[in-house]
C-alpha cells in the first residue's frame, strides 16, 4: 500500500525486475524496478539491506511503491 506515514515526497508505484547480490554473504542487495504499477515505466535500480528485502519479502514481478530519499546519476553507454 502507498505509504502515507513518511515525510519522502518522491513515492512512485513500480514493480520488481531483479534482485540480485555479489554472493549469499552480502549484507546489501541490488533491485531493478520498473516505474508504473504494471512495470511498463523507465527502470530504476536501488540498494536496500538484505533485512529489508527479507522482512517486505522484495522479488520480481512483486508491485511495490518506490520511495526515493537520494539520487546519484550514472552516466550510460547509450
Amino acid at each position: 500500500t502507498r505509504p502515507i506515514d513518511t515525510t519522502i515526497l518522491n513515492c512512485l508505484p513500480a514493480r520488481i525486475v531483479s534482485v540480485t547480490a555479489q554472493d549469499a554473504d552480502d549484507a546489501q542487495v541490488n533491485l531493478v524496478a520498473a516505474l508504473g504499477e504494471d512495470g511498463s515505466g523507465a527502470k530504476i535500480v536501488g540498494r536496500v539491506t538484505r533485512k529489508s528485502q527479507d522482512a517486505l519479502g522484495l522479488v520480481p514481478g512483486q508491485t511495490v511503491f518506490a520511495q526515493i530519499k537520494s539520487v546519484a546519476l550514472v552516466a550510460s553507454g547509450g
